[in-house]
């Protein structure tokens, strides 16, 4: 019995560990809020820095910083009457220094903070129902996860006046970069704004210090 419960104990340990839980974007402070931002000709827009542990696990429940990546939130509100285009490859980080950190998408971040499942091996050799049941847990835990983070993303998009968008981009952190400070950082963020009637569409390059309130 003492054995039994010993497994059970374990097992629940472990289904413990393969969890995921973390909070909802922050979508109550629109780019106006923020100290540090840019208007780009009606498009206002800000970027937050969230690999800090205590963002990161918030909002992630992993520190991203340890897998190798640099969350950053952007927000956007269109107080103009242009339509603008907002596409992810026109975004770019820049440390202090000049050297750059690589966009990354969405899946690639997932791929690398997924639970494992040789943690659900484990319980094999003591008991096969438990061992079931780990594994069970990783599988839930790894596709809240990936819903979460796919969520968070940001994507292309079209933004039209009074609308606001919010979404997280995902940096490589370049070798030798781990504990480099981003206080000095920026952001590069090109948009282009869509022609009107007899104008034509422009693309405006707004430079973005990174906002940590």
């Amino acid at each position: 019995m003492l054995r039994l419960l010993c497994l059970v104990s374990l097992s629940c340990i472990f289904v413990g560990c393969a969890s995921y839980r973390a909070y909802e974007k922050d979508i109550s402070r629109p780019a106006h809020q923020h100290v540090k931002k840019k208007d780009l000709k009606g498009l206002v827009v800000a970027a937050e820095d969230y690999s800090s542990v205590e963002k990161s696990q918030k909002y992630f429940d992993r520190d991203l910083r340890d897998y190798g990546y640099l969350p950053i939130y952007l927000s956007f509100a269109n107080d103009s009457d242009y339509e603008f285009t907002v596409r992810q490859d026109n975004i770019t980080f820049f440390y202090e220094d000049g050297s750059q950190a690589t966009l990354v998408g969405a899946k690639s971040v997932i791929e690398d903070t997924q639970n494992s499942y040789g943690r659900a091996l484990l319980g094999i050799p003591l008991l096969i129902f438990p061992a079931f049941i780990i594994g069970s847990s990783v599988s839930s835990a790894n596709y809240e996860l990936e819903k979460d983070y796919n969520a968070k993303s940001l994507r292309d998009f079209n933004i039209v006046k009074g609308e606001k968008v919010f979404g997280f981009v995902f940096f490589k952190i370049p070798a030798g970069k781990e504990q480099a400070s981003l206080s000095d950082a920026i952001l590069k963020v090109n948009v282009v704004k869509k022609a009107k009637q007899g104008e034509m569409a422009e693309t405006l390059e707004g430079i973005l210090s990174l906002s940590t309130d």
